[in-house]
């Protein structure tokens, strides 16, 4: 009952809604999130279809002034009667030339609305589920997927919808001409479909593999382009492209056998078209010369089968791309049901904060076996432990979970007393400071990174770059604090790049800083401005965690956590693990000995 009721806990029911999704309804469901931003365009949507209304209705002035010329103009040679036509004719395509072009807008303008109203939420689903699974390529899909629903939305695709219920209309005036033109115009519609039908459905599983491969492809060679320093230095560009090759010659087949079935389809639905023109023509003519149709009314007919074909047409060529826009909605919705919409929380006062970890174990997504195992520890606030253990532990495992970056699949973690996943954005931007062993670094300047993108002073982000000991090398560079660097800190060295991560995470003095091998890359004076920086950090009442893998930065730290296969082995005074921790452990845990 208990785990029942955390599951419960950990995926709140009821979300508050923007009032630019549903005005009518405060709350709403998270799992209608998608829905309500469509019933946000609904008016404009509605507005597109009775403009698609007037545009079909009014393409029946082009057929009807046709009969006229041949029924009333060329038989009585009234130029009157033409010219008034003609006028009628020239009012009725202007104003089918309007509607559509305002169609048309009205579709761009839902398209860029819906995106207004999710894309900041896929943008922050997209981070969520990231810091959740790990996946950050296959969730950064999700705002690609939003982007070809909405060009979808406002391209071609739409008039397919938005056209196809006028079909009947145009058979059914065929059917008034003569039975016999609307059976040949139902026959072609309905061999139009069935091929477009089954073109997609021969090549589907081709372009499907075809996709697979070359992402496949394209993100080797992401990585490999950013990673060629040990591929240049150990010589690796031969097998690293033999295994490129395999991927790229199976994509290259896979399009090819799926190119070869849709040339074969495309021709045939090309073929089938011309057939059914020329049936048409060819039913007309006999009708004709029996006397059961004027002549004009075989061209009349002809215009008519062209238009209610063409929303087919537009299937035929746009069906995979229609069906791929409709998947790539439903993914949308999936992701922002998977992570919902962030309640607003209280702000909670900060003076000091404490950790408390109760039975916390953590599988992480796609592993058979736990990273963390019943994990129990309580750190006070204002004090400074740290968390030491071999590669593979658990610790910066533990880390994540202590700053809300990862929820435990077991146990409670509490920040300052509340449920680590009840914590607002906005309370983590104020109270938390990190600094993971992997830094990321965003595209933007120094100070952009180190004021974390947030509007502030400048003295502030001077006064967290000198507590890092980075802000004489940052004035050293060329633009000083202005200097732009690429994703990943791409232009820096390791130890700059360490050091602009130590400034991000004490940016305004947080209540509790979580740093995870902070001196993996820092030189004696940088480890010692380090010290400097948390003992003044401890004295203002912040809680420091300290993640290790060697005892020398854990040196000042009240407490000394020992982490091992993910469990907790030893925690007490620093003075007392140290005597208790035999050298076999010590050389494990710090690669180094340690003098008894």
């Amino acid at each position: 009952m208990t785990k029942m009721a955390d599951k419960a806990a950990i995926k709140p029911k009821r979300v508050r809604a923007s009032r630019t999704l549903d005005p009518t309804h405060p709350d709403y469901d998270a799992r209608d999130e998608f829905a309500a931003a469509l019933r946000n365009v609904k008016g404009l949507l509605w507005t597109a279809a009775a403009f698609s209304g007037g545009v079909n209705l009014l393409f029946l002035a082009s057929p009807i002034y046709l009969l006229q010329i041949y029924h009333r103009v060329i038989p009585a040679g009234s130029m009157a009667t033409l010219a008034g036509l003609s006028i009628a004719l020239l009012l009725a395509l202007a104003t089918m030339a309007v509607l559509d072009a305002a169609r048309a807008r009205l579709l761009v303008r839902a398209a860029a609305r819906i995106d207004r109203l999710l894309s900041g939420r896929v943008f922050q689903a997209i981070i969520d589920l990231s810091a959740r699974n790990g996946a950050p390529a296959r969730n950064a899909q999700a705002l690609r997927d939003l982007d070809q629903f909405r060009s979808a939305l406002a391209g071609q695709g739409a008039q397919f919808f938005f056209d196809v219920p006028w079909m009947p209309l145009f058979l059914l005036v065929l059917f008034l001409i003569h039975p016999l033109l609307g059976g040949v115009g139902l026959v072609g519609g309905a061999s139009l479909m069935a091929l477009a039908f089954f073109n997609d459905r021969s090549t589907r599983d081709a372009a499907k593999a075809a996709q697979e491969a070359a992402t496949r492809s394209y993100r080797f060679t992401d990585s490999i382009a950013r990673y060629a320093d040990p591929v240049h230095a150990m010589g690796m560009d031969r097998t690293l492209a033999d295994r490129w090759r395999a991927d790229r010659d199976a994509m290259m087949v896979a399009q090819g056998v799926g190119s070869d079935r849709s040339a074969d389809f495309t021709s045939a639905i090309r073929f089938l078209r011309l057939l059914m023109q020329a049936a048409m023509l060819a039913a007309g003519a006999w009708l004709a010369v029996q006397n059961l149709i004027l002549p004009a009314a075989i061209f009349a007919a002809n215009m008519m089968l062209g238009r209610a074909l063409a929303p087919l047409e537009v299937a035929v060529g746009g069906w995979r791309q229609i069906r791929q826009a409709i998947a790539a909605g439903r993914r949308v919705q999936k992701i922002l049901i998977e992570a919902p919409a962030h309640q607003d929380r209280v702000a909670l006062p900060a003076d000091g904060i404490d950790i408390s970890i109760e039975g916390v174990s953590f599988v992480p997504a796609g592993a058979k076996r736990p990273a963390l195992r019943d994990i129990d520890l309580h750190v006070a606030a204002g004090e400074a432990i740290g968390i030491v253990g071999p590669s593979g532990a658990g610790k910066s495992c533990l880390a994540r979970m202590i700053v809300a970056a990862r929820l435990p699949t077991q146990g409670h973690v509490r920040i300052g007393g509340l449920e680590s996943r009840h914590w607002s954005r906005e309370m983590l931007a104020h109270n938390i400071g990190y600094l993971p062993q992997n830094v990321g670094l965003f595209p933007g300047t120094l100070r952009d990174n180190i004021s974390r993108f947030s509007e502030c002073l400048d003295k502030d982000v001077v006064e967290a770059a000198q507590r890092a000991n980075v802000h004489e090398m940052i004035l050293d560079l060329p633009d000083a604090y202005e200097t732009r660097v690429d994703e990943g800190g791409a232009g820096l060295s390791g130890g700059q790049r360490q050091r602009i991560g130590l400034a991000r995470a004490m940016f305004g003095s947080p209540r509790l800083l979580v740093l995870d091998e902070p001196n993996a890359h820092l030189d004696a004076d940088g480890e010692e401005a380090l010290a400097r920086a948390l003992k003044q950090l401890k004295a203002e009442g912040s809680t420091i965690i300290l993640i290790a893998h060697r005892l020398n930065p854990v040196a000042h730290v009240d407490r000394v956590v020992v982490i091992n296969k993910g469990s907790l082995q030893l925690d007490g005074p620093r003075a007392r693990i140290f005597r208790k921790v035999k050298t076999e452990l010590i050389e494990s845990i710090a690669r180094e000995p340690v003098k008894a």
